[in-house]
């Protein structure tokens, strides 16, 4: 590597990381103003923003933009060296067109190994700040919006809910169904059933039923109300 090589990875790396810095500090004061309601609505310092939110959502969008940001500063430093006709110096000295290349080549090895290690090690672990810090101050809670859910919960039991809502933890018309084959040997039936967090338990409300197979030819029972929990 000579001091040609050496000037232009200068000016290639000043480039790269002037072009980062600029964009993705426009992004993120536009995405500031966006999200600046819901900042106020919580009631949230400028500090907790910045080192909370920020700090972790700066090297997101640098990672994201760094394909073009790359060519960004290619094309300026080429751009930089053709209007100083620096260009027609280096290649009136003998260099080839290939060997100009050799330190664009060097420079994005080096950008690209400092994005191998951005993904890799710091994304992962901002992401964690990032994501929890928009649960909590940005975006609305999650809704489970699926409509008549199947789950097989075992190599026979099968569980149907027609709605189910994640914020109350309560499922509506519920059947919990035992198959053997093609045959139904036992079905459990409620208006809904709701997760008790404490005991880590369900309970079936406000009325169940439960029928068996083997009692077809008898007379069913009337559905009984739920035990109280």
């Amino acid at each position: 590597m000579n001091i040609l090589d050496k000037y232009i990875i200068k000016k290639f790396l000043a480039a790269f990381f002037f072009s980062v810095v600029i964009l993705v500090s426009v992004i993120c004061v536009i995405d500031f103003t966006e999200k600046n309601d819901d900042f106020i609505q919580h009631n949230l310092s400028m500090s907790k923003i910045i080192f909370g939110y920020y700090i972790y959502l700066f090297p997101y969008f640098a990672n994201l933009l760094s394909p073009i940001t790359i060519f960004i500063a290619v094309v300026f430093v080429t751009a930089q060296l053709a209007a100083r006709t620096e260009i027609v110096a280096i290649l009136a000295s003998g260099v080839s067109f290939k060997r100009l290349m050799l330190p664009y080549a060097i420079g994005g090895t080096v950008v690209g190994l400092l994005i191998f290690g951005l993904i890799g090690w710091v994304l992962p672990i901002g992401n964690k700040s990032r994501v929890a810090f928009e649960r909590a101050y940005i975006k609305l809670p999650y809704r489970f919006q699926g409509r008549n859910v199947h789950i097989k919960i075992g190599p026979r039991h099968y569980a149907y809910m027609e709605s189910y809502d994640n914020i109350n933890n309560i499922g509506f018309h519920f059947a919990l169904e035992t198959v053997d084959g093609t045959m139904l040997r036992r079905r459990l039936t409620a208006d809904a059933i709701n997760w008790d967090s404490t005991k880590h338990v369900w309970h079936l409300s406000p009325r169940w039923c439960a029928r068996s197979a083997a009692r077809r030819t008898r007379r069913s029972k009337p559905c009984r109300p739920a035990t109280p929990p």
